[in-house]
């Protein structure tokens, strides 16, 4: 029951971004899968400042209620903003890190409705198919 209200509390104050980079200090493999794809290189589609409406799907942060820390479809675009649960202890514990707000993508019903939320629609470049990762590991 401690953990349920910890992770209320967590999830209600703390909507802290820590940001791709920080994700990476410890998932370095990921971190290079993920530089690999267009989620990584969002900032080359605007020849300038995106408005915040882009922002909702082409950035990680609030946007397009608040502000976006990078305009980029980051780590945290799709797990969820990381203070909460991100160090190594809690990130360790799925269940733990789950109930501090990390969303679980390995589900696949959580990752079509994360997924679904920027691709209603067919991408430019390939047709959304939510069974398959966005950022396969090559090891």
């Amino acid at each position: 029951m401690m953990i349920a209200t910890l992770a209320s509390a967590a999830i209600a104050s703390r909507r802290d971004w820590t940001g791709t980079a920080a994700c990476g200090a410890c998932h370095p493999k990921e971190l290079a899968a993920w530089q690999a794809t267009p989620h990584a290189n969002t900032r080359g589609r605007f020849e300038g400042k995106p408005q915040a409406a882009c922002l909702g799907c082409h950035g990680t942060g609030d946007a397009p209620a608040g502000a976006a820390i990078a305009v980029e479809v980051g780590c945290e675009a799709c797990h969820g903003a990381g203070a909460a649960y991100a160090e190594d202890d809690l990130m360790r514990d799925k269940p733990v890190a789950v109930a501090l707000g990390m969303v679980d993508l390995a589900q696949p019903g959580v990752r079509t409705s994360v997924c679904n939320g920027c691709h209603v629609r067919r991408t430019k470049h390939l047709p959304f198919d939510p069974s398959i990762s966005p950022h396969q590991l090559r090891l």
